[in-house]
C-alpha cells in the first residue's frame, strides 16, 4: 500500500498525496503518459527537487509514478528513480538545536524552512512543536495559531476562501509559492515580518510541525510497499507562536 493506494491499480489518492525526491544526477527521463510515448524532463535537471505522487501503475511489470513538482512539472516515472522523504518523529529529537538542525538540512523539510523565513529571528521550540502537532498546548500563554488564520487565495483561475494550514497542505504550488502566499495571509491579519520580529523579541516560541505527506518509516527494500505513513501525532502541520508560561 501507499497511502491508500495500491501500487498496482491507478487511482487517485484518498490521503494527502505522500512526498518523493529524485535521487541526484539521474540520468533518465519523465515520460508524459501511462503509454510511455513523450519525453517531457529529464530528472538531471531537478536535482533535490519534492515531488508528489497521484497515482501508480504497472507497465510490463514495473511500477510506474505519476508525479508533479506542485508545480507546471509533471509526468510519469518509474518508481526506482526516486526515494520516499521520511519525517523523523518529534520524540526522536533531545533539544532545540538538535531539532533546529533537522529543519534547516532535511529534505522533507522544505517547507518548514521557507515557513520559518516569514519569520525573522525565529526561535523555534522543541517543546512547543510537540505539543502544537498534538493540538495540547499546556504551559504556554498568548499562543497565535498561524495555521487557522483565515484568508483568500487564488489558485489558477480559482480563488477562494481557506485557512493557512489548508492552503499548505495543498499540491497545486511549489514550496516557495505556498510560503509566499503564506506570508500575504499572515500579513492581512496583522502578523507581517516585522511583527513577527517584535514578538520574537517579546520572547515568544514558535511551534512547528510540518509533515507534508511524507513517510514516517521505509523498509530497507525501498520497495513502495513498504511505506509507513503511520504516526502519533494529530496534527499534520502545525505552525503557532507563544510565550511560555512564567512560573
Amino acid at each position: 500500500m501507499l497511502g491508500h493506494l495500491q501500487i498496482s491499480t491507478p487511482g487517485p489518492l484518498e490521503k494527502p498525496m505522500p512526498q518523493f525526491i529524485t535521487l541526484t544526477q539521474i540520468r533518465t527521463r519523465i515520460f508524459g503518459t501511462p503509454v510511455l510515448t513523450k519525453k517531457l524532463h529529464n530528472l538531471k535537471n531537478y536535482p533535490y527537487t519534492t515531488w508528489y505522487i497521484s497515482r501508480s501503475f504497472v507497465r510490463k511489470n514495473k511500477v510506474y509514478y505519476s508525479i508533479s513538482n506542485g508545480g507546471k512539472v509533471k509526468g510519469v516515472v518509474w518508481h526506482g528513480y526516486v526515494t520516499p522523504a521520511v519525517v523523523k518523529s518529534l520524540n526522536s529529537f533531545n533539544s532545540n538545536s538538535d531539532y533546529l538542525s533537522y529543519l534547516n538540512t532535511d529534505k522533507s523539510q522544505k517547507l518548514s524552512r521557507a515557513l520559518l523565513k516569514l519569520i525573522p529571528n525565529a526561535n523555534v521550540s522543541l517543546n512547543l512543536s510537540k505539543q502544537a502537532s498534538m493540538n495540547k498546548i499546556t504551559n504556554y500563554q498568548n499562543i497565535i495559531n498561524l495555521g487557522t488564520l483565515s484568508g483568500t487565495v487564488t489558485e489558477g483561475a480559482i480563488t477562494h476562501k481557506t485557512i493557512v494550514h489548508d492552503f499548505l497542505m495543498g499540491f497545486s504550488a511549489t514550496n516557495a509559492a505556498k510560503a509566499k502566499t503564506a506570508g500575504k495571509m499572515l500579513a492581512a491579519k496583522g502578523y507581517t515580518s516585522d511583527k513577527l520580529a517584535s514578538l520574537m523579541s517579546q520572547g515568544y516560541q514558535v511551534g512547528i510541525y510540518v509533515n507534508d505527506g511524507a513517510a514516517t518509516s521505509v523498509g530497507k527494500s525501498g520497495y513502495p510497499s513498504t511505506i509507513s505513513f503511520k504516526s502519533s501525532v494529530q496534527n499534520n502541520m502545525a505552525f503557532v507562536i507563544a510565550k511560555p508560561k512564567e512560573n
